[in-house]
C-alpha cells in the first residue's frame, strides 16, 4: 500500500491499527527523561564518558515516545511517526554500545583481561563497529518505510530485519564473552577479583541482566516486522510498551542501580588500603593479556 502525504499527514495507508496512547507515550517521556538525568549526574559523578552513547540513547528515546504521544492527535500526522520510528530504532544501538564498554572497563578495573577469549583491546571498538552499521541499517530501513513505493516499504521492513538479525548474532557473540570471562576469573581469579569490597560479580549479572532485556527488545521488534502491518503486534499498542519501550527503560535502570563507576572506586578505595599487589597498573592489561592467553590455551 503506498503512502502518500499531504500537509504534513499520510493519505493512502494507515500509520497505526489504533489512536495511540498519549498517556503511555508521555509516561514513557518521563521515564526516559528521569533516567537519564541520573545517568548524567553518575557520569559526572563518576567521571565516567563512555556512558555518553547512552545518555544519548535515553534522549532519542524519550524523543521517539513524544513522537507517538503526538500521534494520538493526530494518527495521520507522518511528522510525529517519522520521529518516533526513526528514534526508537536507532536509540538501542547507542544503549548497547555502554553495554559494550562496561564489559571491558569490568575487565581492565579488575586487571583480569587475560581471561578474555577476545582481545580486550578491540573489544569494545569491534561491537560499537557493528553497532554503527546496524544503526546505518535501521536508518536507511525507517526511511524507506515511510516512502511513497509500496515496494520500498516493503524492501524497508527486509533492512530493519536484516539489521536486527545481525545484532541478535553479535549480542549473543558478546554475552557467550562475558560468560566466558566470568567463568574464568572464578576458577583462575585475576589479582583483584578476591580483594575483599571489590564486588565484581554484581556488576556481571547487572550485565547479563540488561543484555537479556535487549535481547527480548530485539526478539520482539523481529516478531513485529515479520508479521507485518497486519499482525496482531502492530494491533494491539500494549506489545510495543511491554516488549520495547519497558525493556529499553529498563536497561538504562540496571546500569543506573549497579553503575560500573563503583567498581572503579571500590579498586581504588582497595590500593589505598593496601589490598592488592604493589606495582601493577591497569595500563599493563597487554601483558596480563598475553600470559594469561598461553595459560588458557
Amino acid at each position: 500500500m503506498s503512502l502518500i502525504v499531504s500537509n504534513g499527514t499520510a493519505e493512502g495507508t494507515i500509520l497505526y491499527q489504533y489512536n495511540p496512547s498519549d498517556t503511555a507515550g508521555y509516561a514513557f517521556v518521563a521515564l526516559f527523561s528521569i533516567t537519564t538525568i541520573i545517568h548524567i549526574v553518575l557520569m559526572l559523578w563518576y567521571r565516567s564518558w563512555y556512558f555518553i552513547p547512552m545518555i544519548l540513547g535515553g534522549i532519542m528515546e524519550a524523543g521517539g515516545y513524544y513522537g507517538r504521544a503526538w500521534n494520538h492527535d493526530n494518527p495521520k500526522q507522518i511528522k510525529a511517526y517519522v520521529l518516533y520510528l526513526l528514534l526508537t530504532l536507532s536509540a538501542p544501538p547507542f544503549i548497547a554500545a555502554t553495554i559494550y564498554m562496561a564489559l571491558t572497563r569490568i575487565m581492565t578495573t579488575l586487571r583480569a583481561a587475560h581471561l578474555s577469549i577476545f582481545n580486550v583491546r578491540f573489544l569494545t571498538t569491534t561491537f560499537v563497529v557493528i553497532d554503527i552499521i546496524c544503526f546505518l541499517a535501521f536508518l536507511g530501513g525507517a526511511g524507506m518505510q515511510i516512502a511513497a513505493s509500496a515496494s520500498l516499504q516493503s524492501a524497508g521492513r527486509k533492512v530493519v530485519l536484516a539489521g536486527l538479525g545481525f545484532q541478535i548474532i553479535c549480542f549473543l557473540f558478546f554475552v557467550y564473552i562475558a560468560i566466558r570471562f566470568h567463568k574464568r576469573n572464578l576458577r583462575g581469579p585475576g589479582p583483584l577479583a578476591e580483594v575483599q569490597g571489590v564486588k565484581w560479580r554484581k556488576h556481571s549479572w547487572a550485565l547479563y541482566l540488561a543484555c537479556l532485556f535487549m535481547l527480548v527488545r530485539n526478539i520482539f521488534r523481529i516478531a513485529e516486522y515479520t508479521q507485518g502491518h497486519e499482525g496482531v503486534i502492530a494491533r494491539h499498542e500494549w506489545f510495543i510498551y511491554t516488549f520495547d519501550a519497558t525493556m529499553m527503560w529498563l536497561v538504562m535502570v540496571v546500569y543506573a542501580t549497579v553503575h560500573p563507576g563503583r567498581l572503579v572506586r571500590q579498586v581504588r578505595k582497595a590500593e589505598k588500603q593496601g589490598e592488592m599487589i604493589d606495582g601493577q597498573e591497569l595500563d599493563g592489561v597487554e601483558k596480563e593479556q598475553d600470559a594469561g592467553r598461553q595459560q588458557w590455551s
